[in-house]
């Protein structure tokens, strides 16, 4: 037979160990007492005497102490109330034994145990309480009421003991697998309310973003508390003591119940709300588009797709001026944040619209202005280059406008100003209709600034008459012609068109480079011409070769070149201008020139290669140079400089060859 621990196998049947064991024997210790008055109960009620079951002889020996006897009488007076508190304790001691040993439930078995030891301690303190005064010996009476008190403390001691861990566990495990499905719930209906009542912040943050961050803040706050009661859930299922762990649950419960996700989202709306009403304010409130002119656009000018804007949620018309107005409204009347955020956005949206019209108006009239300025910075520059005694005349028909057969600088700075005027006031046609006059008197402008300059060079060296060009009214030329005269002691004069330096008239230099009565034959002279030209014009014509090398040096002038560089100044300077304007639309670093745009005037192949030879020389702006052929149709390419821009480097290249040779 095999060999068996006796007292193994007995607590394995029942699934018990060594503690619970104890539980139990304190369990069943308290209802032998319990057993024992409710059988005497039971007797009595059937009308059982100790001679009719036999036991006289046990029973009398009992009967005859004091207290048992006088308990007997008490119960005699109140049968049956002594026979429901027997019964009731009996049975809340049976259910205590079923829940510790059958049912494992840690609940029932404390609330049987507690109901049976308040019965039996009402049982006989209450019932029995007569006994106290009777005159039983007081050593009797403490026995007699010792018997409920050890009772009750046997039947709460085997519940407190009993081995409830796998209970515990289980219960607590369901109570936190509630609470995992309620912290779920509760970031869910935060995430509804939050949409229903905050919508998208990224409409709101344009006008209120300090609002907006808050409420990011207040919203990962929200799903961080979240986030942190269910890492503790992970915690507390890792706890293996019972006590500690239902503890743990129920601190856990409290928290659970203290999440409000719908009063979180109407605080975070509330506030949101109130930082919104004053980004509003400040973003809408004086709504002013201002040019980079400094002044302020007027927007009631505006075609009404610019002049108005529908807002939602109803799409009504709102004038631009007023959008501040409506918003406020209805953030004050309670509007829902996300339909306030979607009119905000469409608000952005049309102030966006207004000033990319706006911006697009006002790069094409800047261009035109700065092309404009440029003509005149020009035109400031060669009236610096003449003497002062022609200076003064020539200032009065360039700048003051006293001639008024050319405008004047001041003339085209007005109708810049209003231009300008017209711009900020919406008026796009009018401020086009300006600036093309402007344009076009500023062309005419430069062209006779730039004449005057090489006129007064012509007189002063005593070269030959000249026509006026065809941009330059020749009333205009009259009075600075006379001061050029008078400052170089030259006779000149203007008729039919012709500037006529001294006595004579030199035909073969009508083709001066500002004369209008040239042509040129596209086959170019030959070197015997530009020989006899080069012999014709005296020695101020022929090559300088002690001129010094350097940057910008002609130590390398070729001995077959007609002109010197300050022989072809006036032609060269405006030659680098139209280069300089041309680079003006060219984005990247090559410019490219058409020598066929040039006047025939100008585009001289003496002037050409004096300018190529001293573009290579500035090596600083310019990386490479190609004159494809003197003659026309050819291009004239220049590659400037990685660090330069085009207009920049070819300018400074203009203020150098003028610095050189003016």
């Amino acid at each position: 037979m095999t060999n068996f621990d006796l007292d193994t196998d007995i607590g394995s049947g029942f699934g018990l160990d060594d503690g619970l064991d104890v539980s139990i024997v304190a369990w069943g210790i308290a209802g032998v007492p319990l057993l024992v008055t409710f059988v005497q109960t039971v007797l009595s009620l059937l009308d059982l005497t100790a001679e009719t079951l036999g036991l006289r002889g046990v029973l009398d020996p009992i009967y005859s102490i004091d207290v048992v006897f006088q308990a007997a009488e008490v119960f005699k007076d109140q049968p049956s109330l002594v026979a429901a508190l027997f019964v009731l304790i009996t049975i809340a001691w049976i259910v205590q034994g079923a829940a510790m040993i059958a049912l494992d439930h840690r609940d029932l078995a404390f609330g049987a145990a507690g109901l049976a030891s308040i019965l039996y301690l009402v049982l006989f303190f209450g019932v029995y309480s007569p006994l106290f005064g009777s005159g039983i010996a007081a050593g009797q009476l403490v026995v007699f009421f010792a018997v409920p008190v050890l009772a009750t403390a046997l039947v709460v001691s085997a519940a407190w003991i009993h081995d409830w861990s796998e209970e515990v566990l289980a219960e607590t495990s369901g109570r936190l697998g509630e609470l995992e499905a309620r912290i779920g719930d509760a970031r869910e209906r935060f995430e509804t309310a939050f949409e229903e009542r905050v919508g998208s912040l990224d409409d709101l943050e344009p006008v209120a973003p300090t609002g907006v961050g808050e409420a990011e803040s207040a919203a990962d706050r929200f799903h961080e508390r979240c986030d942190d009661l269910r890492a503790e859930i992970d915690r507390i299922q890792r706890i293996e003591d019972p006590d500690r762990r239902r503890e743990e649950v129920s601190n856990l419960e409290s928290r659970v119940d203290s999440l409000d996700p719908e009063s979180a989202v109407d605080r975070i709306a509330d506030d949101l709300r109130q930082r919104v009403v004053s980004g509003v304010r400040t973003e809408f409130g004086d709504i002013t588009v201002r040019s980079r002119y400094g002044g302020a656009y007027t927007l009631a000018n505006l075609p009404s797709r610019y002049r108005e804007v529908s807002l939602p949620p109803d799409g009504a018309a709102v004038r631009t001026a007023d959008i501040d107005t409506v918003l406020q409204e209805r953030l004050e009347t309670g509007t829902p944040l996300p339909d306030v955020g979607e009119a905000i956005g469409a608000a952005a949206d049309h102030l966006d619209r207004v000033e990319s019209h706006l911006t697009d108006h006002e790069e094409r009239a800047d261009a035109t202005i700065e092309r404009v300025r440029s003509r005149l910075e020009t035109v400031d520059e060669q009236l610096d280059r003449l003497p002062e005694s022609v200076r003064s005349s020539a200032r009065d028909v360039l700048v003051e406008n006293r001639e008024e057969s050319i405008t004047g600088r001041t003339a085209i700075e007005r109708t810049l100003g209003d231009a300008t005027d017209a711009l900020h006031d919406c008026a796009f046609d009018e401020c086009e209709r300006l600036l093309e006059q402007a344009d076009a008197e500023s062309e005419r402008l430069v062209a006779a600034a730039e004449f005057f300059r090489a006129l007064d060079g012509r007189v002063q060296h005593g070269g030959s008459s000249v026509d006026v060009p065809a941009a330059v009214d020749s009333a205009a030329v009259e009075a600075v012609a006379e001061a050029m005269g008078e400052t170089h002691d030259r006779s000149v004069s203007v008729t039919d068109g012709r500037v006529r330096i001294g006595d004579g008239d030199d035909e073969t230099d009508a083709g001066s480079a500002f004369g209008r009565g040239s042509t040129r034959d596209t086959t170019r002279d030959t070197g015997a011409d530009r020989e006899e030209s080069r012999h014709a014009d005296g020695p101020e014509s022929t090559v300088d070769d002690g001129i010094s090398g350097g940057v910008g040096s002609d130590a390398d002038v070729d001995a077959s070149s007609t002109k010197r560089p300050e022989e072809v100044l006036d032609a060269a300077l405006y030659f680098l201008r139209e280069l300089e304007e041309h680079a003006r639309a060219t984005d990247g670093d090559r410019v490219q020139y058409q020598i066929d745009d040039l006047p025939t005037t100008i585009a001289e192949p003496d002037m050409l290669e004096n300018v190529e030879r001293f573009l290579r020389n500035q090596s600083d702006l310019i990386t490479e140079v190609e004159l494809q052929d003197p003659d026309p149709p050819a291009f004239f390419e220049v590659v400037v400089a990685d660090e330069h821009q085009a207009t920049d480097a070819i300018r400074t290249a203009r203020d150098r060859y003028t610095e050189r040779y003016g």
